[in-house]
């Protein structure tokens, strides 16, 4: 939890962790942190170190839950200095999120983090 944005933790959340295993070589390991602000009815994924194929179901059921929470939005935070950035944003746009101008910023880290949007409804 200490990689996301106090923006996102500055006030009451959930957080929700999805863990998921490539079961063919290679073994890769990806971890899904998401939290959910009831107040502001707002649910935020990190996006993974690194997506295998199967991940990607981990995701879909991230983004039921938000949905299940009555969310109309799910929001993707990705660090924008990771080596990978824009590969991991075209990832995401092609499974259906899109870049927003909005950023969050996090003065602890020194860190902005870009935000891609994914309507639920």
């Amino acid at each position: 939890m200490r990689e996301a944005p106090e923006a996102i933790l500055d006030s009451g959340f959930i957080a929700f962790q999805v863990e998921s295993i490539e079961t063919k070589a290679p073994h890769a390991r990806c971890n899904w942190t998401a939290f959910f602000k009831s107040d502001q009815e707002q649910f935020y994924i990190a996006a993974p170190s690194a997506v295998s194929a199967s991940s990607k179901q981990s995701l879909v059921s991230l983004l039921e839950v938000a949905e299940s929470l009555n969310c109309t939005t799910a929001w993707m935070y990705i660090d924008r200095q990771r080596p990978d950035f824009m590969s991991i944003v075209l990832a995401f746009k092609y499974l259906g999120f899109q870049l927003s101008c909005e950023t969050v910023k996090d003065t602890r880290g020194n860190k902005m983090f870009a935000l891609l949007r994914y309507d639920l409804e």
